[in-house]
């Protein structure tokens, strides 16, 4: 790795097993502190609001959770945490996900006596507007810390995959086709008829539907390919792509 910058992540590359977020870990270990630390800040831009709901379902409110946020990422940076991270002892969720609990468990959150942080630099996260965003989403009690973090991260994988596709669309003139098409992938009944649709488009039924069927298709290979960068061998990945779509169908009361 020469950059700072690491490789996109869920490119959708037909047989291609992206870099993994645990790779990105294992190089920034041989750059110099400055670029290390920008390569594993762009890991923690991505994954910021699944703890920020984590600490959120755990009855904390919006400035403490930020603050919380903010001080842990931080800490992983500061007390080169990522260095210590072995990726044969699991997936990045769950390194990260095992990493908050610890640090809200750990003796420094009840000890400290400084601004919350303890002084260190706060983690450059893209926070603005997390309030909004938490007060958005269906209100279930029943839901634990663990699962929202689990659904959190399955939205974020999502969102990062349709933004791709819909770039991928984009920039082969096919934007409009995009826009009406990706209606029709959720089938959430919000969506025009596909015969209105595909007349609005001049296109036939038929075409539309197939057209329907390739946006599908390739929402799954970049939602894969985005799973595949946080597991370490590639025969986690169709585990990890249940586990965490099982996540987001979990019945909201």
């Amino acid at each position: 790795m020469t950059s700072a910058k690491p490789p996109p992540n869920g490119s959708g590359a037909r047989g291609a097993f992206p870099t993994t977020h645990w790779s990105i870990v294992l190089s920034a270990r041989s750059l110099d502190a400055p670029a290390a630390r920008a390569a594993l800040e762009s890991l923690c831009r991505q994954y910021w609001y699944p703890i920020y709901a984590f600490v959120r379902r755990q009855g904390r409110g919006h400035h403490e959770a930020e603050d919380l946020t903010q001080a842990l990422f931080a800490r992983l940076l500061d007390a080169d945490a990522f260095a210590s991270a072995r990726p044969e002892r699991g997936r990045f969720r769950t390194f990260l996900l095992g990493a908050t609990i610890n640090f809200l468990t750990d003796e420094w959150r009840r000890a400290h006596a400084q601004k919350r942080g303890g002084g260190r630099e706060p983690a450059p996260l893209p926070i603005a507007g997390a309030e909004q965003r938490f007060a958005a989403e269906p209100v279930d009690p029943g839901l634990t810390p663990e699962a929202a973090f689990d659904r959190a991260w399955a939205l974020e994988m999502i969102e990062r995959a349709l933004a791709g596709l819909r770039l991928e669309y984009e920039a082969g003139g096919r934007g409009a086709l995009y826009a009406a098409v990706a209606r029709h992938v959720w089938s959430d009944g919000a969506a025009k008829s596909q015969a209105t649709a595909a007349q609005e488009l001049g296109m036939n039924e038929h075409a539309f539907t197939v057209a329907v069927s390739r946006l599908r298709q390739r929402l799954r290979e970049r939602l894969r390919a985005e799973v595949m960068a946080t597991v370490v061998r590639e025969s986690e990945a169709a585990d990890e792509l249940r586990h965490l779509m099982a996540a987001v169908r979990a019945k909201v009361r």
